[in-house]
Order: structure tokens, then sequence, then C-alpha cells
């Protein structure tokens, strides 16, 4: 069984998801520090995929030597950078460079999971279609030994004649066949890397999405606030307008006891000057 190995570089920090079992291939993963990375010895039998947790801080203080020896390893199938901060930065520092992928934050890790196992796939492909063209290059060696023999048996021979006719129109077909994995090689490098950035595309589409809904959702809430403290105000004013209220009526109320007051002293008043009726 085939091996596929994550080196999950960062400072010391988990690997998001959890590991999936393959029918074909064993998947490992290797936690790395930063600073042991420029280390690593990798095994030409193994799919390596590199991913980097990291601020753009630390990249510019390792992207050097991650350039230096990986950038164009060939062990290594893809070197996945998830940064919290300034990605666009780190976007910009690795573009041209086909083997790495820049992951924005927040990391959707459903579409993670989905690129790790593209990538495995499209490696474990890879290399079976490389197996299988140096298998028959290796024939094609064999069948040159079988030509020097058949050569050296039946020179002037109507045999030998039919022995080299044989061996040429193998040896054309296995050189066909090695033309054709060439081919079905690049359809799958070329379909794996259609399939990364559409899959990018479509994560950066699900972040724009997240940020319209969070925007709408602040909205919502502030209008939510603005109508509670209208009805706040509201109360506010009917309870002043209360307390006018109940003022007026105490001023009334005695205002009408000063005049029925009035009304008696005038009337004693009178009784006392006798003029009262």
């Amino acid at each position: 069984m085939k091996k596929s190995v994550i080196w999950n570089i960062s400072n010391n920090d988990k690997f998001p998801i959890e590991l999936w079992k393959h029918p074909k291939i064993k998947i490992e993963l290797n936690n790395v520090n930063y600073k042991d990375a420029q280390s690593l010895v990798l095994s030409e039998d193994m799919i390596n995929i590199f991913f980097i947790k990291i601020t753009k801080k630390e990249w510019d203080q390792i992207k050097d030597k991650i350039f230096k020896n990986f950038s164009v390893h060939p062990f290594v199938s893809i070197i996945i950078i998830s940064c919290p901060d300034d990605c666009e930065s780190v976007h910009q520092s690795v573009a041209g460079h086909s083997k790495f992928l820049v992951l924005e934050n927040p990391l959707h890790l459903r579409e993670l999971r989905v690129i790790l196992d593209r990538i495995i796939q499209a490696e474990f492909y890879k290399q079976s279609a490389m197996e299988i063209g140096n298998g028959c290059l290796a024939n094609v060696g064999f069948f040159e030994g079988v030509f020097e023999l058949a050569h050296k048996e039946y020179e002037d021979t109507q045999k030998e004649n039919h022995a080299l006719k044989s061996i040429l129109e193998y040896e054309n077909k296995i050189k066909e066949n090695q033309h054709d994995i060439n081919i079905a090689m690049a359809k799958v490098n070329e379909l794996k890397n259609h399939e990364l950035i559409e899959l990018h595309e479509r994560i950066q589409a699900s972040e724009k999405l997240d940020q319209l809904r969070e925007k709408e959702l602040k909205e919502v809430l502030e209008e939510k606030k603005a109508t509670e403290k209208a009805l706040e105000y509201s109360r506010i004013e009917e309870i002043h307008m209360d307390r006018i209220i109940q003022a007026q009526d105490r001023l009334f109320a005695y205002t009408e006891k000063e005049i029925m007051a009035l009304l008696e002293e005038n009337k004693d008043l009178k009784k006392k000057l006798g003029i009262s009726k």
C-alpha cells in the first residue's frame, strides 16, 4: 500500500482536521516545528504534502528557507499555507510558484479535507502512471538485447528479418504507450490544478457570503437597538406627561381650595360689617 504523509508545520499547533482512511493509500500525519522544517528528509516512495499554519511575521522569517529547500523539491506534491493575518501579502510572496496554495481565514475544514483528498488521489494516479511507464522503458532495454541476439543468430536468414520486424513493431508500440502515458499524466496535473483553483474560488465566494451575512446581522441588531431606544424615549415622555398632568391637577385643586376659603372669608367679613343678608 502506498503512503501519503501530511507534514503539519506550525508553532506546535494541532492539525485542524482528523485523518481519514483511504482504500489504496495509507495517510499519516507528522507534526514539525518551524525551526526543524528545513532539515526534513523526504522519501520518493511517499506522497509528501506540507500544511503550514503561520502568521505573516513568522512567514517572513522562514519563507526563504522554504523556497530554497522545497519550492522545486521533486518529492513535495504541494505546500498549503494557512495564514490568520495579511493573507494577501503572503499570497503575493508565493505568486508564480505552482506548488503553493494559500488559504485565507476563517479556514473551512470541509474544503481543506476535499483539497487534501484530491491531491492525494491525483498524486497516487500520477505515481502509478510513472511506474507503468518505467516498466515499459525497462522492457524496451530487454528487447534491445533480444534484438542484438537475433541479429547475431539469424543473420542472412528469413527468420532474422521476421524477428527484427516483430521486435521493432513491439518497440514502437511501447514508445506509443509511453507517449500516451505522458499525455495522461499531463491531463491529470491539469485537472488537479483546475480543481484546486476552482475549489479555492468557491472558498473565497463562501467567505464573501459569510461576510455579507455578518454585515446584514449587524445592521438588523443596530436597527433593533434604535427601535428599543425610540420606545424607551416614548416611555420617558409618557412618564413626564403623567407627572405634568398630576401637577396641574394638584394646582387646580389647590386653587379651588383657595377660592372657597376667600368666599368664606368674604361672607364672615360681611357678617361682621352687618351687610350680610
